[in-house]
C-alpha cells in the first residue's frame, strides 16, 4: 500500500501532499503553530523525502547526496522558521535554508558548456530584481541587512543554475524547477516585505503555500530528470 502511495507513477501522493499542506495552511490560520505547525510541517517534508528516496536514480549518487541534504536542510530550516518572531530561531533558519539552496545548486551543476549571451539577460534581470526588492525593505532590515543580501543572493545563484540545465535535462524537468524558482522567489519576497515593510493581502497562506508548492515542484522535477547526451564535436 506504501509503495502505491509513493509510487510517481500515480495520483496518491500528489493527493496526500497537497492534503497536508491544506491542512498546514488551516493550522495557520486557525491554530496555535506550537505545537501544530510543527508537526505538519515536518510531516509535510518527511512525505517529500520519503517520495524521493522511493523513486530517484540510484545510478547518480553523488547528485542523490546533494538533493537529500537539500530537503533535510530545507525541513529542518521551514520548522525553525515556525517561531520566526524569535531573532535566534530566524538566524538559524535563514542558514539553513541558505545551506539548502547551496546543496541545490551542486546538485543542479553541469559540465555542458553555455552561451555568456543567453545568460546576461537572466542575470541582469535578476539583479534588478534583487536590487528592487532589497530598496523596497532596506529601512526595514536594520542589522539583518547582511543576512538577508546574502540569502537573496544565494536564491539569484540557485535560479541561475537551475535556468543553466537547459540543453542538459529534458524539457518536462527543466520546465517543472524554473517554475519551481518562480513560486520559491515569489514564497520569499512575500515574507520579506510582510516582514521588513508592510503586511500583504492573503500573506499568512501564500508564503508556505508557494514555497510548498516549489518544493514540490522541485523533488518532482528531479525525479523525472533524463540527461541529454552530449553531442559529438
Amino acid at each position: 500500500m506504501l509503495d502505491n502511495f509513493f509510487n510517481i507513477k500515480k495520483p496518491y501522493f500528489v493527493t496526500g501532499y497537497f492534503s497536508i499542506l491544506f491542512i498546514d495552511l488551516l493550522c495557520k490560520l486557525y491554530l496555535d503553530p506550537i505545537p501544530y505547525r510543527y508537526i505538519t510541517k515536518s510531516l509535510l517534508m518527511i512525505l517529500l523525502i520519503v517520495f524521493y528516496l522511493k523513486n530517484y536514480n540510484k545510478n547518480d549518487k553523488k547528485k542523490h547526496y546533494f538533493t537529500f541534504l537539500a530537503l533535510f536542510l530545507f525541513w529542518t530550516a521551514s520548522v525553525s522558521i515556525i517561531n520566526h518572531i524569535n531573532n535566534l530561531n530566524f538566524i538559524i533558519s535563514m542558514l539553513f535554508f541558505i545551506l539548502a539552496k547551496i546543496m541545490y545548486c551542486f546538485r543542479f551543476t553541469n559540465n555542458r558548456d553555455f552561451k555568456i549571451s543567453r545568460l546576461v539577460p537572466f542575470l541582469a534581470g535578476g539583479f534588478v530584481f534583487m536590487v528592487s526588492v532589497l530598496s523596497l525593505i532596506y529601512k526595514g532590515l536594520g542589522d539583518f541587512f547582511i543576512p538577508v543580501l546574502i540569502y537573496f543572493f544565494v536564491s539569484l545563484l540557485l535560479c541561475i543554475f537551475a535556468y543553466l540545465r537547459k540543453g542538459d535535462v529534458n524539457t518536462k524537468s527543466y520546465n517543472l524547477v524554473l517554475i519551481a524558482m518562480f513560486f520559491l522567489i515569489l514564497s520569499e519576497v512575500i515574507m520579506g516585505v510582510k516582514t521588513y515593510y508592510r503586511p500583504l493581502p492573503f500573506q499568512n497562506i501564500s508564503v508556505m503555500l508557494f514555497y510548498g508548492i516549489a518544493q514540490f515542484l522541485i523533488v518532482y522535477g528531479i525525479l523525472i530528470e533524463v540527461k541529454i547526451a552530449k553531442e559529438n564535436s
